[in-house]
């Protein structure tokens, strides 16, 4: 990277670092996932081998943070997918304390979750990737799939169990 370029981005990160990390913040409601999407935008930027041919960096950097916020949202989705049944006991404050310890812990599941997704047949696994990550509904997913919607349902909830079996068996 050259200086100009690396001087750049030095001026971009002074001059957008708070605005971009307002904005995650203002979308996910944690602090700490904020801020990691917003380092995390930062550096892929830095990582890009020629910056040249980009008109704005800033559009270009908000366009990476809204890109890792989707990323974040689609774990949170497999994540929500994981967990069945989830107590909700823990004060708000503590929680938010807590968020990235939360990020971690959920990540841990998660890795669980697509260990145990493996076991599957390849019909349940893109049945169940078409519901919770493409968010087809069951008889868009029949129609797709050319099968019938009872064979959906059925794949369905036997991904939904198999996930609250992986995730009893790993506490």
């Amino acid at each position: 990277m050259s200086f100009q370029a690396h001087q750049s981005l030095q001026e971009l990160y002074v001059s957008c670092h708070g605005e971009l990390e307002a904005a995650l913040f203002s979308r996910v409601r944690c602090r700490e996932t904020a801020a990691d999407i917003c380092q995390e935008a930062f550096v892929r930027l830095c990582r890009s081998e020629d910056l040249s041919s980009v008109g704005n960096l800033k559009a270009y950097l908000f366009r990476t943070a809204q890109n890792l916020l989707i990323d974040y949202y689609r774990s949170q989705t497999v994540r929500s997918a994981a967990i069945v049944e989830w107590p909700d006991d823990t004060p708000p404050e503590v929680e938010d304390l807590r968020c990235a310890e939360t990020v971690a812990l959920g990540e841990q599941d998660l890795d669980r979750l697509i260990e145990g997704m493996a076991s599957l047949s390849p019909l349940s696994q893109r049945i169940f990737y078409l519901n919770r990550f493409e968010g087809l509904k069951q008889r868009e997913i029949a129609e797709t799939l050319n099968i019938s919607l009872r064979t959906v349902e059925e794949n369905i909830k036997k991904a939904l169990v198999h996930c609250a079996k992986t995730r009893d068996e790993s506490k």
